[in-house]
């Protein structure tokens, strides 16, 4: 009786290091962008065991709604602006003053929205590429040319 409960034991860790395996892989993959190759090295899972639950639980699918998540401010600024657009023309509709603060906000959000747009669409293909290795951290470099294309701070040097 006690080999049963042993092997009832040993099977049930079994299942639950593959259920909990799985889902870290698959949070690497999603999340971490990294290569199949890598997880497997990683957590010491056989490649082709990667791939099966890849397919199974449709981990690509995963990754491009995780990149899309984290992917659409722009439509979030365009909101904004589309609202902050629609009021100002009813408060012209109705003759009331316009606050020049309103109008100065929906010209800055004009001019950003196209450089917001190019910056996260090449994130997302940056991002996507498994072949390139993503930086641990962002170059003062970067730091300058998001400053400048996004927020329109210019520095003199």
């Amino acid at each position: 009786m006690l080999k049963n409960e042993l092997s009832c034991i040993c099977w049930r860790n079994s299942k639950y290091e593959k259920h909990v395996l799985s889902d870290t892989a698959a949070k690497l993959y999603t999340e971490k962008f990294m290569t199949l190759e890598s997880i497997a090295k990683q957590l010491n899972v056989n490649e082709r065991t990667l791939r099966r639950w890849k397919a199974a639980d449709n981990w690509k699918n995963r990754r491009l709604e995780y990149i899309k998540s984290k992917t659409t401010f722009h439509e979030d600024l365009y909101n904004f602006g589309r609202t902050l657009l629609e009021s100002i023309k009813t408060d012209i509709s109705n003759s009331e003053r316009i606050e020049p603060s309103r109008l100065y906000i929906v010209t800055k959000i004009m001019t950003l929205l196209k450089n917001i747009k190019n910056y996260e669409d090449k994130v997302l293909n940056d991002k996507y590429s498994p072949e390139k290795a993503s930086p641990r951290e962002i170059s003062p470099e970067t730091i300058r040319e998001i400053e400048e294309k996004i927020f329109g701070i210019t520095y003199e040097e």
